[in-house]
């Protein structure tokens, strides 16, 4: 984690001056719905830690054989064996402890939840799970969105081939097999394989429309476990901002702007149905060079 990027621009802690939007500790009071949304990036994932991990760690008869203790002591069954992680990796022992640390943050924070609604990613369902430990005996489950996903445009000639639900059931984690989603996995990869960046973000607009009108006009806690990208996707649609001129290069740096473990939270209000940002959530994880801090200039751009 030592050589994860400092966000650019990251606000000190505990200022929470918004410039552009002026969100400020001492604004005016908002009536609220009582319904909110968190946002919450993956922990760091295998790939970028160890690049030759799929070379070195798994033998020729495809035994896996950690060779580091930041990586995990088993690897999940997949279908193909160690290929599926290719395009599908795990998450690192620090990923799964700083999602654990995330959870613990929250429930310490007074913060439940009512639905966890997670990317099929590996890396973001294990980073669900790690958060979920904190709250034992909640029976909040994981519902798998396969529209969450990243932009496929990065994925175009790849195999994806995430686990199902009972692929991951038996593997422990809590997934709720009664969801139904807006989007399954196959048509993810059937219609969207060559989609835009534009494409992308209409994607997500339409899934997150979706999945809050489910829960009507109810309070509820929503936990969304994505990708960095999707943070900053789901942000534009909730708070009616547009999305249009980003660049392929723009996309890949999300990841400065939201790092690993970063934490949005946004709250609905009452007078115009709005989405506004809720300011100083969390304390910030630190690491040496590593901050999990969110650009929030960049988040609420015009």
């Amino acid at each position: 984690m030592a050589n994860e990027p400092q966000p650019i621009n990251a606000l000190p802690e505990g200022q929470s001056e918004v410039k552009g939007d002026k969100v400020q500790e001492n604004k005016e009071t908002v009536e609220l719905t009582g319904r909110r949304i968190f946002l919450v990036r993956h922990g760091e994932r295998m790939d970028r830690v160890f690049p030759g991990w799929l070379r070195l760690g798994f033998t020729d008869l495809g035994a896996y054989r950690p060779y580091d203790l930041n990586m995990p002591l088993r690897a999940v069954k997949r279908e193909n064996g160690w290929k599926d992680f290719y395009n599908d990796p795990p998450i690192t022992e620090i990923g799964y402890a700083t999602s654990q640390m995330i959870g613990r943050g929250m429930k310490l924070s007074g913060i439940g939840f009512d639905m966890v609604y997670c990317s099929p990613a590996l890396r973001s369902i294990q980073s669900a799970h790690g958060i979920l430990k904190s709250f034992a005996g909640s029976n909040t489950k994981i519902c798998i969105e396969a529209g969450l996903f990243e932009y496929l445009g990065w994925y175009e000639n790849a195999n994806l081939n995430f686990l199902n639900t009972d692929q991951l059931v038996s593997e422990g984690y809590e997934i709720q097999p009664n969801y139904i989603p807006y989007m399954m996995a196959q048509t993810l990869k059937d219609k969207f394989h060559s989609e835009t960046i534009e494409e992308y973000y209409k994607r997500v607009n339409t899934v997150v429309n979706y999945i809050v009108s489910l829960h009507g006009k109810t309070k509820c806690n929503l936990l969304f476990v994505v990708h960095a990208p999707t943070i900053d996707a789901i942000g534009r649609s909730l708070m009616k901002k547009s999305a249009t001129n980003l660049s392929n290069y723009e996309l890949s740096k999300m990841g400065i702007h939201y790092p690993y473990a970063s934490v949005v939270g946004l709250e609905e209000t009452k007078a115009n149905g709005e989405w506004q940002l809720m300011p100083n959530i969390l304390p910030p994880i630190s690491c040496l060079d590593f901050s999990n801090r969110v650009n929030l200039n960049y988040f609420t751009r015009p």
